[in-house]
């Protein structure tokens, strides 16, 4: 593999990447932001021996993790210095093994690489994700490749890292995809729900906006918490977490035993009710914003992994505006990394 960029989205929810070769084609994956510890090493080695299990064992710093799609029912982990953890090291090798078998090829470099951070904690933060993306990650290989590469891991770093706001990589997004001229002096404001946090993030170009940027505690999992009171005041013996909520509202029913059919629709404006509560507190927040500083927004563009149960509230409480959804949400943010990525590699090679 001659070339290897990649845009990852460590979000509390999901963790998302697009990546790509030299051949410039596009791939993505969403994975649920869950490295779970394993303390019986054996138990999960039998597992994955017989195949009954998706997970992929990682190990950092002498600890094992399991990442995967079924890893979510271990419960994500949701506090503000989470990159700070082994465990969100173990996501990003989780990500780059889940892009390697994907792909059929695996590589000891990465060429380029854009990583985001919550708005809120960007400042903080920053210059201390770029320090630990640098270290070296050690990525289990897929194993139709071990044989090539001898051995079960490969010891894989990043050359070149950039650590942006999160909702930058929506503002490219949507940039890429615009169909007429946008005004150098327009203002994009992003509306990025998350996992756990509401962000939002204006731009005049390529320079940030700070006035008409913010976030608080308020994302989807805000929202799955309302619906698991009502649903525990209406059947008390069920005990359901919030990633069975969510699968809940996906499926539109679950079966439990000793309670029966646990039917998630009638639920459902309980999600509108607070989406409203939390996008009415953003456009407060907002509009105070823009009367102090004479500003203006002239693009809302919706994004994140909870635009879903968002959206109809923004189109209700920014009625007026011209709103962009944009395509597959979820993945907004990753996919403008994976321009800026490519990008800046771009640009290195020009220079070089």
């Amino acid at each position: 593999m001659h070339q290897f960029i990649m845009g990852l989205d460590v979000g509390y929810g999901n963790t998302k990447a697009v990546y790509s070769t030299e051949s410039g084609v596009e791939h993505n994956l969403v994975l649920p932001s869950v490295a779970h510890e394993i303390l019986d090493l054996q138990h999960y080695r039998d597992m994955s021996a017989t195949g009954k299990t998706d997970q992929t064992l990682i190990t950092v710093e002498d600890r094992h993790f399991v990442v995967g799609p079924s890893a979510s029912v271990f419960g994500r982990t949701l506090h503000d210095n989470y990159i700070l953890t082994p465990q969100y090291h173990a996501l990003v090798a989780g990500a780059l093994h889940s892009a390697f078998e994907e792909l059929g090829d695996a590589t000891e470099e990465v060429d380029s690489m854009v990583v985001g951070l919550p708005v809120y904690a960007f400042s903080r933060l920053k210059d201390q994700l770029r320090e630990q993306m640098l270290k070296p990650f050690v990525v289990p290989l897929p194993a139709a490749l071990r044989s090539r590469f001898g051995g079960e891991s490969l010891t894989v770093r990043i050359k070149s890292v950039r650590v942006m706001p999160q909702p930058v990589g929506s503002v490219t997004d949507w940039r890429s995809r615009a169909t007429a001229q946008i005004d150098a002096q327009d203002i994009v404001t992003v509306c990025d729900p998350g996992y756990k946090t509401f962000d939002w993030f204006s731009m005049r170009g390529s320079v940030v906006v700070p006035e008409l940027s913010g976030a608080f505690d308020g994302g989807g999992s805000e929202l799955l918490k309302d619906v698991s009171v009502a649903i525990t005041r209406q059947h008390p013996n069920a005990l359901l977490d919030i990633q069975s909520i969510e699968e809940g509202m996906e499926r539109k029913t679950m079966m439990m035993v000793g309670i029966g059919r646990i039917e998630f629709e009638p639920f459902r404006p309980i999600i509108g009710k607070g989406a409203r509560v939390i996008v009415r507190r953003m456009a407060d927040m907002l509009q105070r914003a823009q009367q102090e500083k004479k500003s203006r927004i002239d693009h809302l563009v919706l994004a994140g992994g909870g635009a879903t149960y968002f959206e109809a509230a923004v189109r209700e409480v920014f009625t007026g505006f011209a709103l962009t959804v944009l395509p597959r949400p979820v993945l907004s943010n990753a996919r403008g990394f994976w321009l800026l990525a490519a990008r800046a590699l771009a640009t290195a090679k020009q220079s070089a």
